[in-house]
């Protein structure tokens, strides 16, 4: 449970954004929120008819009142205790926070320029199951630097919500459930905004994302829209480290040894 500590940066509201069709993943991760947010102030806002991801979080922006915003996919799990401390503690130094991104965007695939540019932490499910108790671990960048600064793009993301005040969600070329995260974050980037990974906020997610037809279209407007600030460099592949089958505990403690 969250308490009331010594902050540099202390929210008078949290405002947490989901675009969820499925009750039972809603509940799953509104509990979750609960248990990490404890007697913090915040609200969830439930988008269950989003017609796109930026239609569904624009729309959830204008009914929010939280000066800290998080966008959420509903099958994710907070799985760090301090998450309120620490998101806190980020934001006092940083615009925008996130579990995974690049200080390198070639493309619309944000860990698409490989290494060394890549960084983060996220864990995905070690059984066929939702939710688990035991995770695969991903890690990029390694595990000995839990935040790492000046990144221009974002793989689920926290933001402050002067960000918003000049970034929105692009409703017009990203009018699906593709890229953008990536859009919206590196716009961020472009604005003047700080961004960083921190990997000492620890994100489960069900999903490992799912790259199709729509989501290569998706990512063609994103290099048009952007030809001529994306940084030309060819492909190249992330050596992302990899512990298996972890409990929660032990993928805990490999984050605070990092630390």
């Amino acid at each position: 449970m969250a308490c009331f500590g010594t902050y540099s940066y202390l929210p008078t509201m949290i405002s947490i954004i989901i675009c969820s069709i499925t009750a039972h993943k809603l509940a799953l991760v509104t509990a979750n929120f609960k248990a990490v947010l404890g007697a913090a102030p915040y609200e969830i806002i439930d988008i269950h008819d989003a017609k796109s991801l930026s239609e569904g979080y624009n729309r959830g922006i204008a009914r929010s009142r939280g000066d800290i915003v998080i966008f959420c996919h509903d099958d994710i799990e907070i799985l760090t205790p301090a998450f309120y401390q620490l998101l806190c503690n980020h934001l006092e130094t940083y615009d925008i926070v996130g579990c995974a991104g690049t200080d390198c965007l070639i493309e619309s695939a944000w860990a698409a320029a490989g290494d060394p540019f890549t960084h983060g932490a996220v864990a995905y499910p070690a059984i066929d199951a939702w939710p688990c108790d035991r995770y695969n671990l991903l890690v990029w960048g390694g595990i000995n630097v839990l935040e790492v600064p000046e990144i221009q793009a974002l793989d689920g993301f926290l933001v402050r919500r002067v960000v918003l005040n000049r970034v929105k969600f692009d409703e017009v070329n990203f009018d699906g459930f593709h890229v953008y995260d990536t859009d919206f974050t590196f716009a961020a980037y472009l604005s003047g905004f700080r961004l960083a990974v921190c990997k000492d906020i620890l994100i489960a997610h069900q999903s490992g994302g799912n790259y199709n037809v729509k989501c290569h279209a998706y990512g063609a407007r994103l290099v048009e829209k952007y030809r001529d600030r994306l940084t030309p460099l060819a492909r190249n592949k992330s050596q992302a480290g990899l512990a298996r089958n972890l409990d929660r505990s032990k993928i805990l403690r490999l984050i605070k040894q990092a630390g």
